[in-house]
């Protein structure tokens, strides 16, 4: 168990998401648990070639020796990072993908709705929000007027409607995945996805109709999302 004298730097629990480096001259290195109080070369300890392009998984913030630190496993390594020779283009939550139980139109916003409450930490299951999704579908379906619901479960809301995608990648930063109404993606008229993670212009969501995480262009989301009314939300 890791135990820092640190001050946190969120005041809200990290949930675990993927950084990838950036491209900087000289090698990458990492500090080994237990050396976190003393930066320097002996300390230091190289990210091996074989894995300088793969996914960190992220699972705890903190700020020591004046800089801002992250957590991270990456197969059978672990150690921290320092967030600035962390890549600013690519994020991704770990947020696990859910498959709709049915084909119906209900099915597929409830899978979307929960992966979103349970990534912010919410104990919900489908059973759970499925009658106040079935009366938000049958009265309005506009994404706001989820709200009530939204906010019982994670205290907060956030209005994406229409937003440009540099505000997306903003709430995506801060570890928020984003709900996004979409028209056309899997052929369907109308379904929601969960927004998870950008690289650069390709964007990450779990799908609820195949269950999988998936990717998509940007140009492609905005053609697709445009179709949707450009709705969107998170908390």
């Amino acid at each position: 168990m890791r135990r820092l004298e640190k001050t946190t730097i969120a005041n809200e629990k990290t949930s675990r998401f993927f950084v990838r480096l950036r491209r900087i001259p000289g090698e990458h290195w990492y500090l080994a648990n237990g050396n976190e109080k003393n930066v320097n070369p002996k300390n230091k300890i190289k990210v091996p070639d074989s894995i300088k392009a793969q996914d960190f998984l992220i699972d705890e913030i903190s700020f020591f020796n004046k800089l801002v630190w992250y957590h991270f496993t990456c197969g059978d390594l672990e150690g921290w990072l320092p967030k600035r020779n962390i890549r600013k283009t690519f994020r991704r939550l770990d947020v696990e993908p859910i498959k709709q139980a049915t084909q119906s139109d209900i099915d597929n916003q409830c899978t979307a709705i929960l992966m979103m409450l349970k990534s912010s930490g919410a104990d919900v299951t489908t059973d759970d929000i499925k009658e106040a999704v079935e009366k938000w579908h049958n009265e309005s379906g506009t994404l706001m007027d989820l709200t009530e619901l939204i906010i019982s479960q994670t205290h907060s809301i956030r209005d994406l409607n229409s937003v440009d995608f540099r505000k997306l990648d903003k709430q995506l930063i801060r570890r928020r995945p984003i709900l996004v109404k979409v028209s056309g993606i899997d052929n369907l008229k109308s379904s929601l996805i969960l927004l998870t993670g950008f690289n650069r212009k390709i964007y990450y969501y779990n799908d609820p109709w195949t269950g999988r995480l998936e990717s998509i262009s940007q140009n492609h989301l905005r053609k697709h999302w445009k179709r949707g009314n450009l709705e969107a939300i998170s908390y």
